[in-house]
């Protein structure tokens, strides 16, 4: 079988803790060679509010770090979900302002996807149309900083997969896509029926290992255990032609190193299945025929 060809990045959410500690060597701007060096990802992604009034020369110091530890920034996601949907426009305008900020953001890091999630208005065909206009407009700022706008899974009219899918189609455009969660995934009952949908249009794919799931508590004990089987998730998103990135995330705490390194060596098993002995045995014997065969 060959080998599968993804992505598999992490967040830097999880060390938060860690980053914000006066005992912690661990600083924001130490995250990329942290991801590369002990995590074993190529990339990062980041929440907007570990930014909170970083200064541009801050970015572009994160950005730089990450080129030199080849583990680039490359998702920047929004923390609080955005009213797009409200009937007043001040407040929709203040959601496309905040948006276009965002996006600014995003092209100095050198982040290529900004991901965001939409505040639940109850879903109704009102609110789906005023949703997808607003975006709409939005994406009229993000163009120009050459940053793809992804919909987080959540209440309203993303709660459901096709209603997400649709409203992705209604957007239109190359820039709009989706930014599912295997954790959420898993909680919908559905776990690979709203992946194998939602994966066709995403340009991420995050992963929320451990036990609790995002938003929720961190978990001192000994043992931290994922409740969706990572191997399934990835079949699921495999099988939909799904070729970008994994990201893996945690709520943070003790266990959050742990259990992203163990969710990224199960991940790369599985992309790359050991060759079974006598194929490798066959293989090595053939490249010694053909070396022996050119002296």
């Amino acid at each position: 079988m060959a080998q599968q060809q993804l992505l598999v990045t992490a967040s830097t959410a999880p060390f938060l803790d860690r980053i914000e500690s006066s005992d912690d060597p661990l600083a924001l701007e130490d995250m990329p060679g942290f991801g590369a060096g002990e995590l074993g990802v190529r990339g990062l992604s980041i929440p907007t509010s570990m930014l909170a009034g970083a200064s541009a020369s801050t970015l572009e110091a994160l950005r730089d770090a990450g080129d030199k530890a080849r583990c680039p920034m490359l998702l920047l996601v929004e923390d609080q979900p955005l009213d797009l949907a409200n009937p007043d426009a001040k407040i929709r305008a203040a959601s496309i302002e905040r948006i276009g900020r965002l996006s600014k953001a995003a092209g100095i890091l050198g982040c290529a996807q900004l991901g965001i999630s939409i505040e639940g208005q109850e879903d109704s065909e009102e609110s789906f149309e005023l949703t997808a206009s607003t975006i709409r407009d939005a994406m009229q700022r993000i163009d120009r900083f050459e940053v793809s706008l992804l919909i987080r899974s959540g209440s309203g009219v993303t709660a459901d997969a096709d209603r997400l899918t649709e409203l992705i189609k209604k957007i239109g455009g190359f820039r709009i896509g989706s930014l599912p969660d295997f954790r959420l995934a898993h909680d919908t009952g559905d776990f690979a029926g709203v992946l194998r949908r939602l994966a066709p249009y995403a340009g991420t794919i995050l992963a929320t290992v451990g036990k609790a799931g995002p938003d929720g508590k961190q978990n001192a004990g000994r043992t931290d255990p994922t409740p969706y089987g990572l191997e399934e998730g990835l079949a699921s998103v495999l099988a939909v032609g799904y070729q970008h990135a994994i990201c893996l995330d945690h709520v943070g705490g003790p266990n959050a190193a742990k259990s992203i390194i163990e969710a990224r060596s199960r991940i790369e098993s599985a992309l790359a299945p050991e060759v079974p002995e006598d194929v490798a045995g066959e293989e090595t014997a053939q490249d010694g025929e053909g070396t022996g065969g050119g002296e």
